[in-house]
């Protein structure tokens, strides 16, 4: 078990692929912006969205260690910790048997438990100890379950990073996600599962707006092209791969990306972030933009 807690100030020795000038330039910066958001007694959340491979825990963790390195109490959560068991996947799987989206491991609305991330969000806001529960992707030959271990919290964070692909998705209609797709251009990438598949996806996306609603401050990664998400998210894989022996094959990567590109392309269009950061091919932020 991993514990958090008062004594904890700074992290020793971090590495981050960040060059200096994109520290200088954006980073460090963004840092102070978010510990100017800090309140007495209070704890603030900061949302970290982003699609597949865009670099969101890396720069959750950067994040964290400027934090700490300023004196604050700060932890960071991944939406992915809190995905349903490996039983309960299947079980969805099972119910939407037809349905190519829920055929996938994980990742979809409907494949988190949003009720206990709610109440962790909250016991958080009000400064209780809480056990983050933590997620091992490599399980079942890269299905994925719930790892025994947990991250204990102890004692009030001045701020909480939570970090995921869709987070602050907002809710949409068939008509105007079908219609995000035609303006994406989608049609040249991936034939589309019929409309009554994404109208599932779309019907779980209610259970998650109340966790959106707890964000004080809202970050968005935004990539130049769409295509950069199937490159990241396989080299991503592959690290995997080589620090656990297990993971997912190429192909069924980039299935994966295909299918979470029309709701990564509805949370570009439709989501309003605090800040969108702007990434290159070589997966650098070039640019910070206020929204």
């Amino acid at each position: 078990m991993v514990e958090i807690g008062k004594d904890v100030k700074q992290i020793s020795n971090p590495t981050f692929p960040y060059s200096s000038a994109q520290r200088e330039l954006y980073l460090d910066p963004l840092a102070h912006t978010i510990y100017g958001l800090s309140r007495s007694g209070e704890t603030v959340i900061v949302g970290i969205q982003g699609g597949q491979g865009t670099g969101k825990t890396t720069l959750a963790n950067y994040l964290v260690s400027r934090l700490l390195n300023e004196g604050c109490h700060v932890v960071s959560v991944s939406i992915d910790d809190f995905y349903t068991s490996y039983d309960n996947r299947r079980c969805l799987a099972a119910q939407h048997s037809g349905n190519p989206f829920y055929q996938l491991p994980r990742g979809m609305p409907g494949t988190h438990h949003t009720a206990e991330l709610y109440n962790t969000l909250s016991r958080l806001k009000n400064g209780d100890d809480v056990d983050l529960p933590v997620f091992d992707k490599s399980a079942h030959q890269g299905y994925g379950d719930i790892a025994n271990s947990v991250e204990a919290v102890r004692g009030r964070q001045d701020f909480v990073l939570i970090e995921g692909w869709c987070i602050g998705m907002p809710m949409v209609t068939l008509d105007e996600l079908l219609a995000i797709c035609h303006r994406q251009h989608l049609q040249d990438i991936w034939t589309l599962p019929a409309a009554i598949h994404l109208d599932v996806v779309l019907a779980h996306l209610e259970a998650y707006q109340r966790l959106w609603g707890m964000i004080d401050f809202l970050m968005m990664l935004y990539p130049d092209t769409l295509l950069l998400h199937e490159k990241w998210r396989l080299e991503q894989e592959k690290d995997l791969i080589a620090r656990t022996g297990a993971g997912m094959p190429d192909a069924q990567v980039s299935d994966m990306f295909r299918h979470f590109l029309p709701f990564t392309c509805l949370c570009y269009e439709k989501l309003v972030p605090d800040l969108r950061i702007h990434i290159n091919k070589e997966h650098s932020c070039y640019k910070m933009t206020s929204t």
